[in-house]
C-alpha cells in the first residue's frame, strides 16, 4: 500500500506544479455559506455560432466530492459534425479545360456528386469551394471548377500530379453565389380558382392574364389545399398550380409572392437540394430551396440557380467577372450527418459479415466511410493494400443497427495479438472500432481546447511541502486538455490499417480512486477524446453523442446531443481529509486547427462547439459519482434570444433531483 501511496502522492504533486496562484475557497467574513451545486454557461450564445462551454461546479461537502462525472451539454448545443475518406491518386486537365481526378482507393458513387473535397493537388492547396461535379466511375470524378482554376492546366495524367485529399461525407456545401431575383409580394384581384374533377388547381385572372413570365410565382388563397400553390404552367391565359383546390371561386384576392433566385457558379444546385436550408448574407434565416435548374443562355449560361422561399435581397455581387467579395451562401447548414466516432458496444455476425451494434448507431451517411480496428479485415479486398485501398462500409441497416463492410470482418474467432483473439487481447481495454476520418473542419490531435481549474486543500501528506491541513489554506490547479480524434483513441486503435497508428493514445490505465489500476474504456460514440496530461498520468474525458434519447432527472435528452464522461478525476488524491472543492471545466468552440480552415474549404458551418440556430431553450445535467459510489443528479436549463444578445452568455443554474 505504501507504494501506490507514494505513487498518488506523486500523481498529486505533479497536478499543482503548474499552480500560478493561491484561490481561497472559503467564504469571506459575513458571506453566504458556500454550498454544493453546479452552474453551466454557454458563451457567445447565440444560435448558429461558435460557443464555449464553463462548468462551474462547488463541492465543500467532502462526501459528495466527485471521483467521476458526467455532463450533459445544453440540448440545443452541436459538437463538430461530419467525417471524411482519403482521395489519393492523380489529377489532369480533362475535356473542355475540366479538372479530373482519378483515385483508386475513392470508390466513388453518384452520392459524391455535390460533396466538398479539400486537401492538395501536386502539393498546392485545394482553393475554396471545390466539390465533385460528375462522377465518371468508382475511381474517376470531374470536380466543379475547370483546370485553369486547380493548378491542371496543360497537364495529362503522364505528369501524374498527386492528389491527397478528403472527401466529405455529404452534400452540405458552400459556393460563391448572387441572388439575381429578389423576392416580393403583391396582392391581386379579380381571381378565379378552378377546381377540376381531378387534378390540381388552375386559375385565370380579369385585367393583364398569367403569362409565362408567371410560372414559379406563389399563389396565396384559403382556396387552395394547404394554403398555397405554385404556378408551373401557363396556357392561353390559364395557370396551373402545382396543388389542389378545396373549392371553385371567382373574384378572390389572393396574394402572389416572387420568389427569390440565387445563381451560382459553383454550387452546383441540384433537384436533391429541393426543401433544404439555404443561408447567405442576401437570405432570410428561414429561407428554402423550391426548385432549382441550369440558365440555359446569356453571361450565366452554364450556371445552376436555386429558386427560393423567404426574404431575399438582390446582391451586388457580379458572377460575370471575379468580384473582390462574392456572397457566399450555404446549402444544408442545419443538418446533421455522421461525424467520425468509436464504435465499442458491439458484435460481430460473421455469417453475414455484419457489424451490429444499438439501433439508430449507424446512419445512411456512413456509407463509404473507412472503419479499422481488431476484427475488421484492413482492406478493402479483404487481404492486402491494392486499388481498392481502406475497408470501408457499402451497407447500413435501415434502422441503424448493422453495418457491411466492403472486406468483409473476421471477428473475435482469429489469434491476432500474440497468440490471442481480440476480445483476449484487449478484455475491459474494450476493441475500439474507428468509423471515418477526421474532416478538414476537425480539431487536430493535441489541440489545447479545454481547462479543468480546481480550487483544493492540499494535504501535506500527499504533496510534500505545503501546508497543514489545520491552517484550512486552499491553493489552485489548473490543467489543460487537448483533442483527440478517433483513430489516435485507445489500446486496440492501431489495427487493421488505422491510418493514425503511429500517433495513437492509449486510454486504457489510469489509477481509480481506491488506488488500483484500473481500465478505463472510451464512451461508446466517442466523437473525441480530451487529455489532461500530467507529469505522471494523464486523465480523460469522451465527447459522445447519444444515439437514442436519455432521460436525465427531470430532463429528457434527445438522440445527438451530446455529453462529456470523465471515467476519473485524480485531484481527489490530493485533499485534506474532510474538505471539499471547487472545480471549473472549460470547453472551448473553437481550436488552433478549427479556426485556421481557409474561408470555403471542407463542410460548412461546423465548429468544435456551437449552437444550433432555431432553439429558445437548452437543457443540461449534471452526475457526478463519489469515490464510495454514490450518484447524484442536477439538473437545469438556459433561455436563448432568437436574435442572440450582448453580454457574458446563458447560464443555467442546476437544481438536485430527489
Amino acid at each position: 500500500m505504501k507504494a501506490l501511496k507514494s505513487r498518488a502522492a506523486v500523481i498529486a504533486g505533479a497536478l499543482v506544479a503548474s499552480t500560478a496562484m493561491l484561490v481561497p475557497l472559503a467564504a469571506p467574513a459575513g458571506a453566504a455559506t458556500l454550498v454544493d451545486g453546479c452552474s453551466f454557461t454557454t458563451n457567445p450564445a447565440s444560435g448558429g455560432s461558435q460557443s464555449a462551454l464553463r462548468v462551474a461546479c462547488n463541492f465543500p461537502t467532502a462526501s459528495k466530492v466527485p471521483a467521476k462525472n458526467v455532463i450533459s451539454d445544453f440540448s440545443n448545443a452541436q459538437w463538430h459534425n461530419g467525417a471524411a475518406r482519403a482521395i489519393n491518386g492523380i489529377a489532369f486537365e480533362g475535356a473542355y479545360g475540366s479538372s479530373v481526378i482519378v483515385s483508386p482507393n475513392a470508390h466513388f458513387t453518384s452520392a459524391d456528386t455535390n460533396r466538398q473535397i479539400a486537401g492538395t493537388i501536386g502539393g498546392s492547396a485545394i482553393g475554396a469551394y471545390i466539390n465533385i461535379k460528375v462522377v465518371v466511375d468508382a475511381s474517376t470524378a470531374v470536380l466543379n471548377l475547370p483546370a485553369s482554376s486547380t493548378g491542371l492546366s496543360g497537364k495529362t495524367s503522364s505528369d501524374l500530379v498527386s492528389v491527397d485529399a478528403k472527401l466529405e461525407n455529404s452534400s452540405i456545401r458552400a459556393g460563391i453565389a448572387a441572388v439575381t431575383t429578389a423576392s416580393s409580394s403583391a396582392s391581386v384581384t379579380g381571381v378565379t380558382i378552378t377546381k377540376p374533377a381531378s387534378g390540381n388547381a388552375t386559375s385565370t385572372k380579369t385585367g393583364t392574364a398569367w403569362n409565362a413570365g408567371d410560372i414559379g410565382k406563389q399563389v396565396v388563397s384559403i382556396k387552395l389545399t394547404g394554403g398555397a400553390g405554385f404556378i408551373t404552367a401557363v396556357s392561353s391565359g390559364v395557370a396551373t398550380l402545382s396543388t389542389t383546390a378545396t373549392a371553385t371561386a371567382s373574384s378572390q384576392t389572393i396574394t402572389l409572392n416572387t420568389l427569390g433566385q440565387v445563381i451560382s457558379p459553383t454550387i452546383g444546385f441540384s433537384a436533391s437540394d429541393v426543401g433544404r436550408s439555404i443561408a447567405g448574407t442576401p437570405l432570410s434565416s428561414t429561407a428554402k430551396i423550391v426548385s432549382t435548374g441550369t440558365v440555359p443562355s446569356g453571361q450565366l449560361a452554364g450556371y445552376t440557380y436555386a429558386v427560393v422561399s423567404g426574404t431575399t435581397v438582390a446582391s451586388q455581387a457580379d458572377l460575370t467577372s471575379s468580384p473582390a467579395y462574392p456572397n457566399q451562401v450555404t446549402i444544408g447548414a442545419d443538418e446533421v450527418v455522421s461525424t467520425t466516432r468509436i464504435l465499442n458496444d458491439f458484435t460481430y455476425d460473421l455469417a453475414n459479415q455484419r457489424i451490429v451494434a444499438s439501433a439508430g448507431f449507424f446512419r445512411g451517411s456512413d456509407i463509404g466511410l473507412p472503419i479499422s480496428g481488431c476484427g475488421v479485415a484492413s482492406y478493402a479486398n479483404g487481404a492486402t493494400l491494392d486499388d481498392q485501398g481502406q475497408n470501408y462500409i457499402d451497407a447500413v441497416a435501415l434502422d441503424g443497427s448493422w453495418v457491411h463492410t466492403k472486406g468483409g470482418v473476421y471477428g473475435n474467432s482469429v489469434a491476432v495479438v500474440n497468440g490471442a483473439t481480440c476480445a483476449q487481447a484487449f478484455g475491459s481495454y474494450g476493441i475500439n472500432l474507428t468509423i471515418g476520418l477526421p474532416s478538414v473542419t476537425s480539431a487536430a490531435n493535441g489541440d489545447v481546447m479545454s481547462t479543468i481549474a480546481s480550487t483544493l486543500n492540499l494535504s501535506p501528506a500527499l504533496v510534500p511541502g505545503s501546508d497543514s491541513c489545520a491552517s484550512n489554506t486552499y491553493e489552485g490547479t489548473t490543467i489543460q486538455g487537448q483533442w483527440y480524434n478517433p483513430g489516435s483513441i485507445g489500446a486496440s486503435s492501431a489495427f487493421s490499417g488505422n491510418a493514425n497508428a503511429a500517433g495513437s493514445q492509449s486510454v486504457s490505465v489510469a489509477f481509480s480512486p481506491s488506488l488500483s489500476i484500473t481500465p478505463i474504456k472510451a464512451t461508446n460514440g466517442s466523437i473525441g477524446a480530451i487529455k489532461y496530461p500530467t507529469a505522471v498520468v494523464s486523465f480523460w474525458a469522451f465527447v459522445s453523442q447519444r444515439t437514442a434519447s436519455e432521460t436525465v432527472g427531470d430532463k429528457t435528452f434527445a438522440a445527438g446531443t451530446a455529453k462529456i464522461s470523465l471515467p476519473w478525476v485524480p485531484t481527489l488524491l490530493a485533499l485534506c481529509d474532510g474538505t471539499g472543492i471547487s472545480s471549473e471545466y472549460t470547453f472551448q468552440g473553437t481550436s488552433i486547427a478549427t479556426q485556421s480552415v481557409a474561408t470555403g474549404t471542407g463542410r460548412p458551418s461546423t465548429a468544435l462547439r456551437g449552437l444550433k440556430s432555431g432553439p429558445l431553450a437548452g437543457d443540461v445535467a449534471y452526475q457526478p459519482t463519489t469515490v464510495a459510489d454514490v450518484s447524484s443528479v442536477w439538473t437545469g436549463a438556459g433561455k436563448f434570444s432568437a436574435t442572440g444578445a450582448l453580454g457574458q452568455g446563458v447560464v443555467a443554474k442546476l437544481v438536485l433531483q430527489p
